[in-house]
């Protein structure tokens, strides 16, 4: 799901750049800034089950929230309740990789919205 909702806000950056902040150098980078920070502490700090994100992984089903980011509620790769110690050598090197990928999966979406609203909301102030 993280790669969608990472897309997803890349198009929204883009957007609101080409709207409000009249191609702003500065917007997209802090806005990635902000978005990545928040997107690798939830993530990582569900995989991990840190307590203060339980009503998250809850909220989504899940007993754990390593079993809700290995899952997603698709799959049944990890036991419920697993925690992430229970991942094999490969199974944690995938989880880690996936994290990684994340400034990539926000730059696809910025660089999709950038070509998507070239056109008519490119106004500018007289």
């Amino acid at each position: 799901m993280d790669p969608f909702l990472l897309f997803l806000c890349g198009l929204a950056a883009a957007l609101l750049r080409k709207k409000l902040f009249f191609n702003s150098t500065r917007f997209i980078p802090l806005v990635s800034a902000l978005v990545l920070l928040l997107f690798w502490t939830v993530s990582i700090g569900m995989f991990c089950n840190l307590g203060f994100l339980r009503w998250a992984w809850e909220g989504c089903g899940a007993r754990s929230g390593t079993e809700w980011m290995v899952n997603g509620g698709l799959l049944s790769l990890v036991e419920p309740g697993s925690s992430y110690s229970a991942l094999s050598g490969e199974g944690m090197f995938l989880s880690i990789f996936m994290f990684a990928l994340y400034p990539l999966y926000l730059w696809l979406g910025v660089r999709a919205g950038e070509r998507l609203f070239r056109g008519p909301l490119e106004t500018r102030p007289s």
